[in-house]
């Protein structure tokens, strides 16, 4: 980023809303979306145009400092005016984390976890789209910054993460345990080859960590493996489907793999099911779809088997997980 942009941003009129933007703004009762220009923020990061993304977070700040609950701290306005001070404050000594990297856990998912905004970061996102269920968290303001800061900082500043990693860790519900549990990618994916190898590279670092995660970018651990990589002996993935490269399931490249676990399928029952109060017919009517043995996603991670969590169990090695759509 080139700091003369950085001070024209500064003092930017807003008065003057970015061309690009203005037309979806003035008539936003019918086609503006904060999901989709979220989603174009992202795309902008990626793309290193800063300009563009500068302006189009402007306008989406001013657009909701118009609301009357702006002054909220948990606001969109105020969660996007967080998100530019730590973006303008890439290139300087003291870069600004607005929001936490990594997240502890919660009663869903009790684990150390990780994540980015969804789709954009998803190489081999498809079908999913339509019921991915972190598309459905874009309404929160907190998340969805956190996802762009997440997402800004693996591709200009990876060395914040794995340094923020190593300082998690050694915090002292994590110091003292000889396993540590951890989701990579609660929400998004692996983004390029490249940021493939990074976090491969930072896991091998740390044994004890049992890292785990679902992926529809095959495409890249098959790239890898024709490039004769050493992939981690404590990272499993889960290919999860509905993506674009789902006919390289079977590939040897993936199922010879010695992180692969197994297939996760997201069941389309038609509406939503929440996974954990699944009635026995709807289990039934999973099981005509699969026509084959799997086991059932009880919804919440942690203790779903007698070995820990299925999803990163060796002992589920092969095993189809099934879950329907939520």
């Amino acid at each position: 980023m080139q700091l003369n942009l950085i001070e024209e941003i500064k003092t930017y009129d807003r008065n003057n809303l970015n061309s690009f933007t203005l037309d979806r703004f003035k008539n936003r009762s019918k086609s503006f979306s904060l999901r989709s220009e979220c989603l174009n923020l992202s795309k902008l990061f990626l793309d290193g145009n800063d300009k563009d993304a500068l302006m189009l977070l402007d306008n989406l700040i001013y657009l909701k400092s118009l609301s009357p609950k702006a002054s909220s701290h948990q606001s969109w306005y105020t969660r996007l005016t967080q998100l530019k001070e730590f973006y303008l404050s890439l290139n300087s000594d003291d870069v600004k984390i607005k929001f936490p990297i990594f997240a502890v856990g919660n009663g869903k998912l009790p684990f150390l976890n990780y994540s980015t905004i969804p789709v954009i970061n998803c190489v081999g996102s498809g079908a999913c789209e339509k019921y991915c269920y972190s598309l459905n968290s874009m309404r929160f303001p907190n998340a969805v910054c956190k996802w762009l800061q997440n997402t800004i900082l693996e591709n200009r500043r990876f060395d914040i993460i794995e340094s923020e990693f190593k300082k998690v860790l050694n915090l002292p519900e994590f110091k003292k345990m000889e396993r540590i549990d951890f989701r990579l990618y609660n929400d998004g994916d692996f983004s390029s080859l490249e940021m493939c190898k990074k976090w491969l590279n930072l896991l091998k670092k740390f044994p004890k960590v049992k890292a785990y995660g679902y992926t529809k970018s095959l495409n890249l651990f098959v790239q890898l493996t024709e490039q004769n990589y050493e992939f981690p002996n404590n990272y499993k993935f889960n290919v999860s489907n509905g993506g674009i490269y789902d006919s390289l399931k079977n590939f040897p490249e993936i199922k010879n793999n010695p992180c692969y676990r197994g297939e996760f399928i997201a069941v389309n029952m038609g509406y939503k099911i929440k996974a954990t109060k699944i009635t026995k017919e709807e289990r039934r009517a999973i099981k005509n779809k699969i026509n084959d043995k799997f086991f059932m996603c009880p919804g919440v991670c942690g203790s779903c088997s007698g070995v820990g969590h299925a999803c990163g169990a060796e002992e589920f090695k092969n095993k189809k997980i099934v879950i329907a759509v939520h």
